[in-house]
């Protein structure tokens, strides 16, 4: 095994080729298989790597492509691999990644894309009166505001309010006090005297 019987000869088969016993020639490992000199098997190459037909050694997949239909495969947008693998991963929410990507890139702070995105255009501001919330622009409750971009809203100061979805906080009129959070004028309470 691993030799074949060419004029009369046992010759030793090259690497990349193979023989089981009795053969008179030697043949070329398939595709995404090689061998040392001498083989009567080709091996399979590991997955995240591949081969062309007749070779000795197996390519891991740079980083970017992913083995696919037998061949590394550049990944496409919104997706990317990392070197050795078997598939493209698709980008999370609120990141995106160009073609042959190695990572996904995440959007600015205060901005969403959904799953998949391919470009940083994907990446949409959260507008005033909402802020990134598990990985969404969310409305700001009553008694919070924020501004456009913003990751967070922020409860209104004491002797101020605002309704759900507010951009800023209104003051209470003067001489009114409110307690800090408020979320209507009503809120908004003269202290009396004597």
């Amino acid at each position: 095994a691993g030799s074949a019987v060419v004029t009369g000869t046992c010759t030793q088969c090259t690497a990349g080729k193979f023989a089981v016993a009795g053969s008179t020639v030697c043949t070329n490992c398939a595709v995404n298989t090689f061998s040392a000199a001498g083989s009567s098997v080709c091996t399979n190459c590991d997955g995240g790597s591949t081969s062309a037909a007749g070779s000795t050694v197996c390519t891991v997949c740079a980083a970017g492509s992913a083995v696919q239909t037998g061949s590394c495969t550049q990944c496409t947008a919104g997706k990317f691999a990392v070197a050795g693998s078997t598939t493209c991963t698709s980008c999370s929410a609120n990141s995106f990644a160009a073609a042959g990507a190695s990572v996904c890139t995440n959007c600015a702070a205060g901005a969403t894309a959904p799953a998949g995105s391919t470009a940083s255009a994907d990446c949409t501001v959260c507008p005033a009166g909402s802020a990134v919330d598990s990985g969404s622009c969310t409305q700001c409750t009553a008694g919070k505001f924020a501004v456009a971009g913003s990751t967070t809203c922020t409860s209104c100061s004491a002797n101020s309010f605002a309704a759900a979805g507010a951009s800023v906080c209104t003051n209470c009129a003067a001489g009114a006090t409110a307690p800090a959070g408020s979320s209507s004028w009503f809120y908004c309470l003269y202290e009396l005297c004597c």
